[in-house]
């Protein structure tokens, strides 16, 4: 749970001070530089108690009296608190960068079991922290699938990614009846615009996305490490905080369930990436796939919402690695890996599906032409029916191979995975 101090704060950029207004006990600080803003709240003494909720709204549950900080704790997320309540300890957790106002619409759709605040404060509509029962369950499923990967295990690596994705399939099921939006292709293209403009990258991507991918209350940041496994086949989710590049580019947009799938998809190319296997990748993905399939709404995970030339996995999966690479640039940590790697060989995939174009501009004038010859057969008196009709199976075969030749959801985007 512990981290670097203050390693939640990006030590590359300017710290500069601000007299903007600020609830009691919190200032707010601006880092600034190498074209990157990130603005957030930090408590200005984390011991006292009193003075960080002074001026706060409560909700939810949370322990009233004489409250003492037993502990202060430093994660990339933000500062943790371990504070003891009549010999009962809790679990303060901050949102130095607030969230993206759905925080608890999220807790409120978590299903059973899942690790959630049961209470916090909020300023000015803005969440500051949430509050929970202190555990000592741990989360290591990231260290138990890295060493099942680096160990060769297929059959444990296999089991470990399956129930970790089917665990965020169950939450998708739950938000299923909730609130469900309409697609917004535009908004999140506008938003890779944004992050590539600020990375001067030199790849651009954008996507026609199916209207199968709806906006819903989405997870977010979701890793491995945020996986519970207490023994059973079903796992349990811990509800983790925005991550860091959250507050250099904020969201303006909702997203789709698959982002989640896509953001579990790159932790494990993280994982993977740090491991010297002889496992196929591609194994491990399709048990990602298949593990999501088995709990999300069919609707959400089906073959039209994976096409790639829609965006599929793979558009939310660049995304992934473009915010990697803005936190990387943030603290001036290096390249992060691999995440440029993956970026680097992006140029190859979309040379490769904009080949993919000329079979399908075939189809479509194959199909223009079958489509033609009924309308003169038809309306304009013509006697040949013979060629249309030949053209129609032409058409749906070329189609079908076109649609064959985008990449699949389990083959990596990284060549040398393959």
């Amino acid at each position: 749970m512990s981290g670097g101090e203050n390693n939640w704060k990006p030590a590359a950029l300017s710290r500069i001070e601000s007299e903007e207004e600020a609830p009691n006990g919190f200032k707010w600080l601006i880092f600034a530089g190498i074209g990157l803003k990130s603005k957030m709240l930090e408590p200005i003494n984390p011991n006292d108690w009193k003075m960080i909720i002074s001026n706060l709204e409560p909700w939810g549950e949370i322990p009233n009296g004489e409250i003492v900080v037993e502990e202060v704790i430093d994660t990339d997320k933000g500062i943790n608190l371990k504070l003891n309540y009549n010999d009962e300890f809790w679990l303060a957790e901050f949102f130095p960068w607030g969230t993206d106002g759905r925080f608890r619409a999220r807790i409120s759709l978590a299903p059973t079991g899942s690790d959630v605040p049961i209470g916090g404060y909020t300023w000015n509509g803005m969440d500051i922290l949430s509050l929970k029962k202190w555990n000592n369950v741990i989360r290591d499923t990231d260290s138990k699938l890295h060493n099942a990967i680096s160990s060769n295990d297929l059959e444990k690596s296999k089991q470990i990614i399956f129930h970790s994705s089917a665990a965020i399939g169950r939450y998708h099921k739950a938000v299923e009846n909730a609130r469900v939006t309409p697609n917004d292709s535009k908004r999140w293209n506008q938003r890779l615009a944004n992050l590539e403009a600020l990375l001067r990258a030199n790849i651009i991507w954008r996507a026609p996305h199916t209207r199968d991918t709806v906006c819903v209350i989405n997870l977010g940041d979701i890793r491995f490490a945020d996986m519970i496994n207490d023994g059973s086949d079903e796992y349990k989710i811990h509800f983790s905080r925005p991550r860091l590049a959250d507050s250099i580019i904020k969201p303006e947009c909702e997203f789709p369930a698959i982002r989640d799938f896509s953001s579990l998809l790159h932790d494990l190319n993280r994982i993977y990436f740090s491991c010297d296997s002889k496992i196929k990748m591609s194994d491990l993905r399709l048990a990602l796939i298949e593990g999501w399939r088995s709990t999300a709404p069919p609707i959400w995970c089906s073959k039209k919402v994976f096409y790639t030339p829609r965006g599929g996995a793979f558009f939310w999966e660049y995304e992934q690695c473009l915010l990697d690479v803005i936190e990387s640039v943030s603290h001036q940590s290096g390249k992060p890996e691999p995440a440029v790697s993956i970026i680097q060989d992006v140029t190859y995939l979309q040379k490769s599906m904009f080949s993919h174009r000329t079979i399908a501009a075939l189809s479509f004038m194959t199909g223009f032409f079958s489509v033609s010859g009924f309308y003169q057969y038809i309306i304009g008196g013509s006697d040949e029916f013979i060629f249309p009709l030949v053209l129609v199976p032409v058409t749906v075969g070329i189609f079908l191979s076109y649609r064959k030749l985008a990449p699949s959801p389990e083959t990596p985007i990284l060549r040398k995975w393959n």
